[in-house]
């Protein structure tokens, strides 16, 4: 990360981080194999996950207008893909019913880290005017959140059922929007 202030009214701070989840149970499965029957994947790594993050921020001198951004990329959402197997479908491979007289049990269809959505990209921007009348100290201003419009997928749903339209989205960033505010110190 850094954090720069210059002299002449600007700053920039930013940084970046990345790493990596590694889960390995093999050992556990291989003593315990019914601990994770549904689930084939006693080792999964997530690959490296980097993310980027940064903010500047600009007074103009003599007529008190601040001009100010911040930026963030983050990596997509982890995909899953679960499957509801009913006791029919089981039945044939496992040889037996589902126990408890369960109707179904649920199978992951991906490798956990596997698959991500696309990368989330978004900008805000600022601008504010600041007006100094006495002792009082005002400052009216505009945002803009998600200035490239994006409709990035912030989470999806993992329920897969053939033929259907896995994965479907269930959360996208925010369309762009403005805000006024006004901040009076007295």
């Amino acid at each position: 990360s850094f954090n720069t202030r210059m002299k002449n009214g600007v700053t920039f701070q930013g940084g970046t981080s990345t790493g990596q989840t590694v889960t390995d149970n093999c050992e556990i499965k291989a003593k315990l194999p019914e601990s994770g029957a549904t689930n084939p994947y006693c080792h999964t790594a997530t690959g490296f996950i980097t993310q980027f993050r940064g903010l500047g921020s600009y007074t103009v001198p003599r007529v008190d207008v601040q001009f100010s951004a911040t930026f963030q990329s983050l990596p997509g959402p982890s995909l899953s893909a679960t499957y509801s197997a009913s006791n029919a479908e089981v039945k044939g491979s496992l040889g037996r019913d589902l126990s408890n007289s369960a109707t179904s049990v649920s199978v992951n269809l991906l490798a956990p880290g596997s698959m991500y959505g696309d990368r989330l990209n978004q900008l805000d921007l600022r601008i504010a005017k600041i007006l100094r009348i006495g002792r009082t100290r005002t400052n009216v201003g505009v945002d803009f959140y998600n200035a490239f419009n994006s409709a990035a997928v912030q989470t999806y749903n993992g329920t897969f059922v053939p033929g259907g339209t896995w994965p479907v989205p269930t959360a996208i960033l925010p369309a762009r929007f403005a805000k006024v505010s006004m901040q009076l110190d007295f």
